[in-house]
């Protein structure tokens, strides 16, 4: 992992806490109370979507989301995260993990930065069942020259088999989805 990119996710963090205290300041100066409660609750939704990031036990998957979540922003793309499992219960290392998802994290930026796309939106699942654990990355459908591309260039499946893992890919006219499942402990 890049340092200097979790450093750069801290720096914005940091931004946009002073930010929303300066929002929040101006709004009370303005006698605007209720717009206050409101400007309070989004930015509550904000960071209880970071959250779900910070609860991962894996420190390089953490790593891994709280960059792709930064690089999204850039992109003015909404990424969103349903998280039901911190996955402690993982048998493959973090590492492994961490650098696959940012393989796909990657793949999915490429397809949804360039201007002409307009549907912006990722969607990250990381669900934990009786044997495994699901990851899946979900964003709008790709072109099918794109999509072969990503599945040449990703070869996931064989850097996963080592680890009892593998990946899959599913595309429709309407969305791509990448699928890891990792075994538990």
């Amino acid at each position: 992992m890049d340092i200097k990119n979790l450093l750069e996710v801290i720096q914005v963090q940091r931004h946009d806490f002073l930010n929303h205290l300066q929002v929040i300041s101006g709004l009370l100066q303005l006698n605007k109370g209720e717009r206050v409660r409101d400007y309070i609750n989004q930015v509550c939704v904000e960071y209880e979507n970071l959250s779900k990031i910070t609860r991962i036990k894996s420190p390089e998957v953490k790593a891994v989301l709280l960059v792709a979540s930064n690089e999204a922003s850039k992109c003015q793309i909404n990424f969103q995260f349903d998280i039901t499992t911190n996955l402690a219960s993982l048998d493959v290392p973090g590492e492994a993990v961490a650098s696959a998802l940012s393989r796909c994290i990657k793949h999915a930026l490429k397809f949804l930065t360039p201007p002409e796309v307009t549907d912006r939106r990722m969607r990250l699942t990381i669900s934990e069942g009786e044997k495994k654990i699901t990851i899946k990355l979900g964003f709008p459908g790709v072109p099918a020259e794109v999509v072969k591309d990503a599945q040449e260039q990703m070869s996931l499946s064989e850097a996963l088999a080592a680890y009892n893992s593998n990946s899959k890919m599913a595309v429709t006219e309407k969305e791509a989805e990448i699928y890891m499942i990792f075994p538990k402990k």
